[in-house]
């Protein structure tokens, strides 16, 4: 293999400042392809909070003005309810005690009284008693009946006349008809002891009991009290209506506040009068029902309403409990009853501002769809964008390369050489041209030998290193499946080459070291017969070969095919490649005419080592001259040339795993390795460590000397590949190859051997620590002496002091 020049690959061209500029404007239009449609639908969803937000306590704040309407209207509805239901009791019991006052009334006339009595009762349905009491203890009394089974009336009458005094009963049905009376002992009711009777007379006018319990009826109520005044002044006597209350329970109960709202009235105790379950206003101690406390209820809504009422006054306040804001209001009726009755209303505050919210929510709701929509469109927008963005890239993309493509056919077309077999310069342009063209890593061209049984590399070109190899051999013994395939006329491509079954034994040797993944083969055919291969390698990004790139390769390989014009279609049934002089294959005579320009180029012998080996061995000697100046003078062997080759496992426990054979893997690997050692000619081999050390050249001469070293690499590096694969693990090792100057010494007392130590055995060790795994990698001292004999790929470059900078190579197999 020959390494021929460098074309500045790596160099920043114009080309490739004009794509890093196209790929950031693609990666702008990009982003405003995506950024700008988000943009829009977070500023639209923006506004439409803000607008929902406004509108929302803008709603909110009439919504509660109007509540105030609201529940002052029912203030005034319930001030009317309890004005209509209590003051006309108080009428009627002026106008009553008008129309008995012409009336005998220390008597009692019945015939008077009792049938206006009956009267008052049956068209007031909230007055239950109407009574009479006189100053000498006279009782007269008229009270509907409700808890018997069929309603009505009683008239009670009690006459201290008689001693002792006579109490009378008399019972009518609902039509006032009278069905039973009796005579029963007196009761001992004194009507002077009554409160509506005390009330009436200490104040001389109309008087409004407190709310008690009736003890008949068991429910709370008041009795309206007017006294009977004679002309002087003197108090003849007291009438009462006794009025319930239940009526004001039953009447607020159908009062609709909002949704839960509630109005209860109170006294200024904190006692109920009345609430919209009337069961709520009494309670029970056992010994007599008594009024309910707003306590207890314990209700901590109302509780907290009747606090502020206590605190604040009257008027309308808001407050909050349990994290829910509630109204209330607070209304006196002293106004209508001379006591000091309050009008309570509690109101949830969502009641009248909670269709606010739900409004909101369902109007979010429905702007939230069609944001939602809003965003899909825009999605879809710009996945459309996108994708004729992509659509356009790929356009472009497919122009810049139909463009390359046109100008390295060109430029191609006008290079006469390129049809003439043995122009190697015409044909390093092409595999540049194509390489550039196809955007590829390396482009490499292959013609078959010796009866299609080798493929041999005429032209490799490495875009990323710019340089020209050739000289690789493959053989059908270690490839059939890809030499089955080269043959068809069809071609191949893998994107994975270490998967494919046809390149995967390639990928190991060939391409993995290289580092390419993917391989476009495309077959050279003249006559109708594959005479050889084009080849697009390329690294891991590539995920598919695209059509034109395919049609491209082929177009290059029918190109290549004219280089072939001497076939005859009648030798068919030879050799594919053709032949030429004395049955030479053509690979071959390439091989030879390369060698030739390859020495003419040189100047020089090819195994003759150039100034760097002399460089190399005049530094060694002067280090180990300083070093014996210091220390005395070195007994040692000073050889200033020497082939070492260095072999490093990087998985220690690789090598106690045992084999097949039921012998560890380093026992195994130390047997072949000495019976390669003894087919190489090898006669210094040490095995330290982790690493092995052989080392040829002492006797033999340098040239015989690297032969043997690089014999013996190369059938290491089977050996291991084939230890590896069968147990299935990842190649562990790496092998160095280096000529250089060298220390020799017998050592040892009892066991005297030979030892070797200096520069070419650590450089030997660095070119294994570097190189690829499963891999050889060589000093350019050990390429110049092998690169005639073997292929080699070049690697890179390494610094040794005293001498500078020397490229490194990998080695690949032998020519």
């Amino acid at each position: 293999m020959a390494w021929r020049s460098f074309t500045g690959g790596s160099l920043v061209t114009p080309e490739v400042l004009d794509e890093t500029a196209i790929r950031r404007n693609e990666a702008r239009q990009r982003r405003r392809r995506i950024l700008v449609p988000i943009a829009v639908v977070l500023l639209v969803l923006i506004a439409i909070l803000t607008i929902a937000l406004v509108s929302y306590r803008a709603n909110r704040a009439d919504a509660l003005v109007l509540s105030g309407d609201v529940i002052q209207s029912l203030q005034q509805r319930i001030a009317t309810e309890v004005g209509a239901y209590l003051a006309p009791v108080s009428k009627l019991a002026l106008m009553t005690r008008d129309l008995l006052g012409d009336t005998r009334i220390e008597g009692i006339r019945r015939e008077i009284a009792e049938p206006l009595a009956l009267q008052i009762l049956s068209n007031n349905p909230q007055i239950t008693i109407l009574s009479i009491g006189t100053t000498n203890g006279d009782f007269f009394m008229v009270r509907r009946e409700t808890g018997t089974d069929t309603p009505g009336y009683m008239t009670k009458r009690i006459e201290r006349e008689f001693d002792p005094p006579r109490m009378t009963l008399i019972h009518r049905d609902g039509g006032l008809q009278e069905i039973d009376r009796e005579q029963l002992p007196w009761d001992e009711y004194d009507p002077r002891t009554r409160p509506w009777y005390q009330g009436a007379d200490e104040l001389r006018g109309l008087f409004w009991t407190d709310v008690y319990v009736f003890f008949t009826d068991r429910t709370p109520g008041v009795t309206v009290s007017v006294p009977f005044l004679d002309q002087g002044g003197d108090l003849l006597g007291v009438l009462g209506l006794d009025v319930t209350l239940d009526s004001l329970s039953r009447f607020l109960g159908t009062l609709q506040i909002g949704k839960t709202g509630k109005a209860i009235i109170v006294d200024q105790a904190g006692r109920l009068i009345a609430h919209p379950e009337s069961g709520q206003t009494l309670r029970d101690t056992g010994d007599a029902l008594e009024l309910m406390q707003v306590e207890g209820l314990h209700d901590p809504v109302v509780s907290r309403a009747f606090d502020r009422f206590r605190v604040e006054g009257y008027g309308r306040r808001t407050f909050t409990v349990d994290g829910r804001r509630y109204i209330s209001t607070a209304n006196s009726l002293r106004h209508l009853l001379q006591r000091d009755w309050s009008v309570l209303i509690i109101v949830p505050e969502d009641d009248f501002v909670g269709f606010v919210r739900e409004n909101l929510q369902n109007g979010l709701a429905m702007l939230l769809s069609v944001i939602a929509l809003a965003s899909v469109l825009a999605g879809l927008l710009v996945r459309q964008g996108l994708r004729a963005d992509r659509n356009a890239s790929l356009v472009l993309s497919r122009q810049a390369d139909l463009e390359r493509q046109g100008e390295a056919f060109a430029t191609l077309a006008t290079q006469a050489a390129l049809f003439e077999s043995g122009d190697q310069t015409a044909l390093a342009l092409l595999t540049e041209k194509t390489c550039d063209a196809a955007g590829v890593r390396r482009t490499s061209v292959w013609e078959f030998g010796d009866r299609q049984r080798q493929l041999m590399c005429i032209d490799s070109y490495d875009h990323d290193l710019g340089g020209h190899t050739e000289g690789t051999r493959l053989q059908q013994s270690e490839h059939p499946e890809l030499f089955e395939t080269l043959l068809g006329t069809a071609g191949f491509s893998t994107t994975d080459a270490a998967r494919d079954p046809r390149s995967e034994a390639l990928h190991r040797v060939y391409l993995d070291p290289l580092g390419c993944e993917a391989l476009l083969s495309t077959p050279i055919q003249s006559h109708e017969r594959v005479v050889g291969a084009l080849w697009l390698e390329s690294g891991q990004d590539r995920v598919e070969w695209d059509d034109h790139v395919r049609a491209f390769a082929q177009a290059v390989a029918n190109l290549l095919a004219l280089r072939y014009p001497a076939l005859d279609p009648e030798t068919a049934g030879q050799d594919t490649a053709g032949t030429a002089a004395e049955g030479a294959p053509v690979a071959d005579l390439a091989r030879e005419a390369n060698q030739e320009r390859t020495q003419a180029d040189r100047g020089k012998p090819a195994d003759s080592d150039s100034s760097l080996g002399a460089r190399r061995a005049a530094a060694f000697v002067e280090r180990l001259a300083a070093r014996a100046g210091e220390r005395g003078t070195a007994s040692a062997q000073v050889i200033d040339g020497l082939s070492v080759m260095a072999l490093r496992f990087t998985d220690e426990t690789a090598l106690a795993m045992d084999t097949a054979e039921n012998r560890s893997a380093v026992d195994l690997l130390i047997g072949e390795l000495e019976h390669l050692a003894t087919e190489n000619g090898l006669t210094y081999l040490k095995f330290m460590s982790d690493q092995v050390i052989a080392a040829a050249g002492i006797d033999t001469g340098p040239a015989q000397g690297a032969d043997q070293v690089a014999g013996f690499a190369l059938a290491v590096q089977r050996l291991c590949h084939r230890l590896f694969e069968t147990r299935h693990s990842q190649l562990t090792f790496r092998i160095g190859l280096d000529h250089g100057p060298v220390i020799g010494s017998v050592i040892g007392s009892d066991q005297r051997s030979y030892n070797l130590w200096g520069e070419a055995i650590r450089m030997a060790g660095t070119m294994a620590d570097t190189s690829l795994p499963g891999s050889i990698q060589a000093t350019e001292s050990a390429y110049r002496l092998l690169r005639n004999q073997y292929l080699f790929q070049v690697r890179g470059t390494h610094y040794l002091d005293g001498v500078g900078e020397f490229k490194t190579y990998m080695m690949s197999g032998r020519l």
